[in-house]
């Protein structure tokens, strides 16, 4: 009996300890569809445009044109992918023109905020619609409870038989 315990032990804690992997090329979340390229120098006004029309939408800060390319690539794959870009203009834009089936996903703005909103909304951005902390509290009390019962469960055939 002690055995059985010390094997449900491991793998909780194991299962504790596993850590989300992000490995390099490979989106796993869907909720970053609608993205904006910045850089340093317009990630700021970018934020503040995002945060006045309240929409779903995260300003990433890009380092250099090659990142920002290989981020542009994942559109070809991603149909739901949205991005427009206020830095690495040139780059965006050539992206745009040797794959211009990508062209109602992928615009390009000027460094201002009438720009940045119109845009959004050729994008058809809609408004925020993150639920915040319940709903990953009551997807964890869920299966919690699951797998609580199923381990109950098994541990008290066990004490019966």
């Amino acid at each position: 009996m002690m055995n059985f315990k010390s094997v449900i032990i491991l793998i909780l804690i194991i299962a504790a300890l596993i850590v989300p992997v992000s490995a390099h090329g490979v989106h796993v979340t869907t909720n970053e569809s609608t993205i904006i390229i910045a850089d340093n120098s317009t990630a700021k006004l970018a934020r503040s445009v995002v945060d006045e029309m309240g929409v779903n939408v995260t300003v990433y800060k890009y380092p250099s044109a090659e990142s920002v390319t290989h981020e542009l690539e994942h559109a070809l794959t991603d149909p739901n992918k949205k991005i427009l870009a206020v830095a690495y203009t040139d780059t965006v834009q050539q992206f745009i023109n040797q794959h211009p089936e990508v062209s109602n996903r992928i615009l390009v703005a000027e460094i201002n905020k009438n720009s940045i909103q119109q845009g959004l909304t050729k994008l058809n951005v809609s408004g925020a619609t993150s639920s915040g902390f319940l709903t990953p509290l009551l997807s964890g009390l869920l299966i919690g409870l699951v797998f609580g019962l199923a381990i109950g469960a098994v541990w008290m055939k066990r004490k019966l038989v």
